[in-house]
Parts: C-alpha cells; structure tokens; sequence
C-alpha cells in the first residue's frame, strides 16, 4: 500500500516516529520537533514545508524543506530531517518523500543540498540524482533543480 504524503501540522504527530528512531539512535525526528517547538525552525519561511507520509492511518515517515542557513543567496534548499520507520524501510517510501520535495522546487530554488555521513544515505541520494560535494563541511550532496 502506497503511503499518502500530508504536511505537517503539528510536531506532536511525530511522537511515536522520534521515540522510534531515539531508540535506534537517530536524533532527526527529535530534533525536528525541539526547534519547532522552541521556535527556531517551523518550516514557515516562503518555499519550506514538512511532509509526512501515512500509512494505514500511521505516520511511517517524515521529510522537511527549508531555506539552506549556509548559503548567502535565497535560491538553495536543504533538504532536512529525512528518517522512515524501519518497519517500512526499503518499500520506497524515503524516495516517495524526497521526490515530492524535488518536483515543489521549480521557481522556488535553483538547488536543494544536504548533509549525510552514512554510506547508505550517499547511494540513496545518488539514486535520486544527487551529486556528491567535496570540500564543503556544511553541505555533502546537492541537486541541481530542473525548471
């Protein structure tokens, strides 16, 4: 069953999905919801948002755009906070996410990046046309939005 992609609404949708991956040592969800509460992060500026992905009346996976902090310029983004629940991994629903995220930035961005230290996350991005970065500590992957 294929998930269906909402925004979010409210962090607290993500209680179960944060104590999930805290538990397997994953601080993404959690730290998603800490500055949405705190306010330092709430997705809200022009071209950001946050989806989640149902499944079975479940949030099994969540995936934030926002504006990059570490560029000068307004037209990249960053891709943040990517995790799926390890139940559902592997069923494509981490590529479901991203590529909603990719196909809302024509006219908004000219470049989503990212940072990721696992291997796994590189082949991942690099399957979904993310080219690596070298030299950059705040940024390991970027993608060049097609208009």
């Amino acid at each position: 069953m294929r998930p269906n992609l909402q925004p979010l609404e409210d962090p607290d949708q993500l209680n179960q999905l944060a104590l999930e991956a805290r538990s397997l040592g994953q601080h993404m969800v959690e730290r998603l919801q800490q500055e949405w509460w705190n306010g330092s992060n709430r997705f809200d500026q022009d071209g950001e948002f946050v989806l989640i992905a149902v499944q079975n009346e479940c949030i099994v996976g969540v995936c934030g755009l926002n504006r990059d902090p570490y560029c000068s310029g307004n037209d990249t983004g960053r891709v943040r906070r990517l995790y799926v629940s390890a139940a559902v991994r592997r069923q494509g629903i981490g590529r479901l996410l991203v590529k909603a995220i990719q196909q809302r930035c024509p006219g908004v961005f000219t470049q989503l990046q990212l940072r990721t230290h696992s291997p796994e996350a590189d082949a991942f991005y690099r399957a979904l046309g993310f080219r690596p970065v070298d030299g950059d500590p705040t940024c390991t992957h970027a993608w060049r939005v097609l208009s």
